[in-house]
């Protein structure tokens, strides 16, 4: 239930911060499909595929969000405006000198603010006022809007920037900053990995400024993360074939085994419990024959500290003569471990649990891994390498 606390400040707060925190954020170009030319004044729209929440807030998620792009295609959370702003001059009531003035308007919200409206011209034959209504329409993700104000064209500044209500300019212009130069809005939507019940999924369609739908959509996309780029999304090839997180239990019936297909990222808590825990195994393979000792075969650094547990040679081709076999070792330069009688006489497997000297290796050391001896007469060709480690 939610707390006191929390319901005041639904209630005093304004409407669009009482919504749930956006998880995610939408960044990019998108470009026309041929011709490379920037998609300017189109509109993304993305609805859920079913209704979803935030968890810990349980507050509905936006079925439906819009985003746009600006000028230069970019992808925005706020539209440039195409229309003039509403207003008219009332002379004879207020201060503000006659004149010829020159306005615009931009749409406001948490995260930036739009491109001005068109400049219209409205003049005042004696001293008064002019009169603002706010504009119609506005999207979602406006919480209010700016009116700029200039005696000459392309000279307007800020004069009013606030929520979405009648405005009125009754006395002198005063000092203020120039229209932006640049749609700084972002387009925030939540993510499908951050809402429950999964899977959900947004249906997604692209139009131009002239409602147009763009070739190829409307398309499935499945958004995780922080911040993607439109240009490295791939969409779902047919809905609803999702990947979708599944989690994980503390205890799976009958102890079931469970993957984790991605990083995994503990956040500093330590790891236990654990009985063979990576980082697994090194795989090599030795095309011709095997070399005359003392020759180097791989080298590696580990990102963690290790031991080395058992090793498996494979030849396709047999040697012969000799009774000692192929030995392998692996050192940093101080330690050695060696793995010795592999591959004696003529055969082709060998498999060794029990190597000698000193095999726990710390994070960030070099390893060499060295055919330490060979008494083969005739060498063995064509290996492939197996040496399984555990971390330490």
């Amino acid at each position: 239930m939610p707390s006191f606390a929390s319901l005041l400040r639904r209630c005093l707060l304004p409407w669009w911060l009482s919504l749930p925190l956006a998880a995610g954020t939408l960044v990019g170009h998108i470009v026309l499909p041929m011709t490379s030319h920037p998609l300017a004044g189109a509109t993304l729209t993305l609805t859920l595929s079913q209704a979803a929440v935030v968890p810990g807030s349980y507050i509905l998620a936006p079925k439906s969000v819009a985003c746009y792009t600006t000028t230069d295609g970019s992808l925005v959370g706020l539209p440039d405006p195409t229309v003039l702003v509403s207003a008219q001059a009332q002379p004879g009531v207020g201060s503000l000198p006659a004149g010829l003035y020159f306005i615009q308007w931009t749409w406001l919200s948490p995260s930036g603010e739009s491109l001005p409206s068109p400049e219209l011209q409205l003049e005042l034959t004696s001293p008064g006022k002019l009169e603002f209504q706010p504009p119609a329409n506005p999207p979602f993700s406006a919480n209010g809007y700016a009116i700029y104000i200039g005696a000459a064209a392309g000279a307007e500044t800020r004069q009013y920037s606030g929520a979405l209500i009648a405005y009125t300019q009754s006395s002198p212009l005063a000092a203020g900053a120039a229209p932006p130069a640049q749609n700084a809005s972002l387009c925030t939507l939540n993510f499908n990995d951050d809402t429950v019940p999964a899977p959900t999924y947004y249906l997604v369609n692209l139009t131009d400024a002239d409602g147009n739908e763009i070739a190829g959509f409307p398309q499935s996309w499945y958004l995780s993360g922080a911040v993607l780029d439109v240009s490295q999304i791939v969409p779902l090839s047919s809905s609803p074939a999702l990947l979708f997180p599944m989690p994980i239990l503390s205890n799976p019936s009958s102890s079931m085994p469970q993957s984790v297909n991605s990083p995994l990222l503990l956040n500093g808590y330590p790891l236990s419990g654990s009985s063979n825990v990576g980082p697994g195994l090194l795989t090599l393979a030795l095309p011709g024959t095997l070399p005359a000792p003392v020759t180097v075969l791989d080298q590696w650094t580990p990102n963690v500290a290790i031991a080395l547990t058992r090793i498996s040679l494979f030849a396709s081709l047999p040697g012969s003569g000799g009774t000692n076999g192929v030995s392998l070792a692996i050192t940093d330069g101080v330690n050695t471990c060696t793995f010795a009688a592999l591959l004696p006489a003529a055969q082709v497997f060998s498999s060794s649990g029990t190597p000698a000297g000193v095999c726990n290796f710390s994070s960030g050391l070099p390893l060499t891994l060295q055919l330490a001896a060979d008494d083969h007469a005739t060498r063995p060709a064509n290996l492939n390498l197996t040496l399984e480690m555990t971390s330490h």
